[in-house]
């Protein structure tokens, strides 16, 4: 993906997870079972209140540029690879999905479920991501992630996923052609992503053994700094026949 493309997308993912938020905003009820995902200190923990809540003298909703410097800042000092933007949305919807909304980017921690998802995503998907205490110096500035709250929180998002992180080449498929309309809707969309490169067989095989491959890690509690990152791109088995085919992502949707 160009890199104007790469800008375009993450502040149209940003600009969906500005929709959840502002969509929170109309919730009546505060689950203090997710409060370790709060922005503030004093409100991580059980039993702290309901800071999740947006109300006079609570945390201030971030604008879309907020919201998108966060997620560029964070993404370049990491090095993700750009197939990290679409799974890290995907991440943070089944978090709300997974937890029938109890748990969604709020004003009052935003930073953290879409830090958390981020590192979620780079993790089951970049060929070298980094270990936590690497992560902990991606943070922009004036906002940190100590080592252990990066290992709280990610413990916390696998919780609350059900350690369910694999992601399938239909569901992501659908994500690629919803951001990508959006992008085209609103001019934002460059050359190649209109033309719309194929995915080959061997990468929708690739994003669904590598997602399945962290899942059943994670299961097993081999996540965190005692797994490292990977050293090489995992390999994958296909039939002869299956080697040279190609399929474009449209036919994806129906896997």
């Amino acid at each position: 993906m160009a890199a104007p493309d790469i800008d375009a997308t993450i502040k149209c993912v940003c600009g969906v997870i500005r929709a959840h938020i502002l969509q929170s905003e109309t919730d009546l009820e505060y689950c203090d079972e997710y409060s370790i995902f709060n922005d503030l200190e004093a409100h991580q923990r059980k039993g702290t209140g309901r800071s999740g809540l947006r109300g006079r003298g609570g945390p201030e909703r971030p604008s879309l540029d907020q919201l998108t410097k966060f997620y560029r800042d964070v993404f370049q000092r990491a090095q993700m690879e750009s197939d990290c933007i679409i799974m890290s949305l995907i991440y943070v919807e089944r978090l709300v999905k997974c937890t029938s909304g109890q748990l969604r980017p709020r004003a009052s921690n935003w930073r953290s479920v879409v830090f958390s998802s981020m590192v979620l995503a780079s993790k089951v998907w970049d060929d070298l991501s980094m270990w936590n205490g690497d992560f902990s110096q991606t943070c922009p500035a004036g906002v940190t992630f100590s080592l252990q709250r990066i290992n709280e929180l990610e413990l916390a998002v696998l919780g609350a996923l059900g350690y369910v992180v694999k992601v399938p080449a239909s569901e992501y498929a659908k994500y690629y052609f919803l951001l990508r309309a959006m992008l085209i809707k609103s001019g934002l969309a460059g050359e190649e992503m209109k033309q719309m490169n194929p995915l080959d067989v061997e990468g929708a095989a690739r994003l669904q053994a590598v997602s399945s491959k962290y899942q059943r890690a994670a299961s097993m509690r081999q996540v965190g700094n005692s797994a490292g990152p990977r050293s090489k791109s995992l390999t994958i088995e296909l039939e002869p026949s299956m080697q040279k085919a190609k399929i474009g992502l449209e036919h994806l949707v129906e896997m």
